[in-house]
């Protein structure tokens, strides 16, 4: 972790980078927390996620061969059911965005390409597939949330910029937040990733599917406004609004979606002393 993140919202929880809750005007902090790969989380750190922020679930919406790749820690435990965070008290739940089937080199191949697209266009088409392929595993983490008093919740990725972004925009504008305080917060993520960046360069200028293509690999692995503007502009065009797609894409009843704003807005009201 960086040595002085801005915070709040960033939250120091050792061994996990861009670790920050939402908050606000309308996503009152303390229920829902967003981060990169936790599974590197020290002993310290995990203590901080059970003890200090309350957090009993955590939602993994990477694929399995991201996992297997990436988390040598997890090496002989099956990706739907690690061990890391059960002695403390914290249930992971595996929700990929993409199935392992659509995770093949041609699919990643395609999602490159959009990503390093230079301008939102790409990163729109991108996170339009994300909304499409992800709306099973979303319709998880929202109903968790529709729950009566749930406990507290972290939502990641590899990243927590790209699926782990999208999310967390749908619940921003379930709850009226404002396009800027929208992109605002996915911005971000720029700062929490800060360390991480030169890392996950050099890492995709290695996949063929890339090429030597720097530029279009430092915009991928960017978080900037325009780019989320533009995807909440998708949204109401292709899906009509949050409350729409998670009706209709994710099969959540109307009294449900009306708990998970009420849960989400009312920890803002308690936040900024309103109740």
């Amino acid at each position: 972790m960086a040595d002085a993140l801005p915070s709040p919202p960033f939250i120091d929880i050792a061994g996990i980078h861009n670790f920050r809750g939402i908050g606000g005007e309308h996503a009152g902090p303390g229920l829902v927390y967003r981060s990169a790969d936790p599974s590197k989380a020290t002993r310290t750190g995990l203590q901080k996620m059970s003890q200090d922020l309350g957090i009993r679930t955590v939602f993994d919406l990477r694929s399995a061969p991201e996992i297997r790749r990436e988390v040598k820690e997890w090496a002989n435990v099956a990706v739907d059911d690690p061990e890391v965070f059960k002695e403390y008290g914290i249930t992971r739940e595996w929700v990929p965005v993409f199935a392992e089937k659509d995770y093949g080199p041609e699919q990643v191949a395609i999602r490159y390409k959009e990503y390093t697209r230079s301008g939102s266009e790409g990163f729109v088409k991108a996170y339009h597939d994300i909304l499409i392929s992800g709306a099973k595993s979303y319709s998880k983490i929202f109903r968790y949330m529709a729950q009566d008093k749930p406990s507290p919740l972290l939502v990641h990725c590899t990243a927590g910029k790209d699926r782990t972004g999208v999310f967390i925009a749908l619940l921003f504008m379930l709850t009226g937040a404002s396009d800027d305080e929208i992109a605002r917060e996915y911005s971000l993520t720029d700062l929490g990733l800060k360390e991480l960046k030169p890392v996950f360069i050099e890492r995709i200028l290695q996949n063929p599917a890339v090429g030597a293509n720097r530029a279009g690999v430092e915009n991928m692995v960017s978080s900037k406004k325009e780019n989320m503007l533009a995807t909440l502009q998708m949204i109401r065009k292709d899906f009509g609004s949050a409350e729409a797609y998670m009706k209709k894409y994710c099969g959540l009843s109307d009294t449900e979606i009306d708990k998970v704003r009420r849960n989400v807005t009312e920890g803002a009201l308690v936040s900024m002393g309103k109740v």
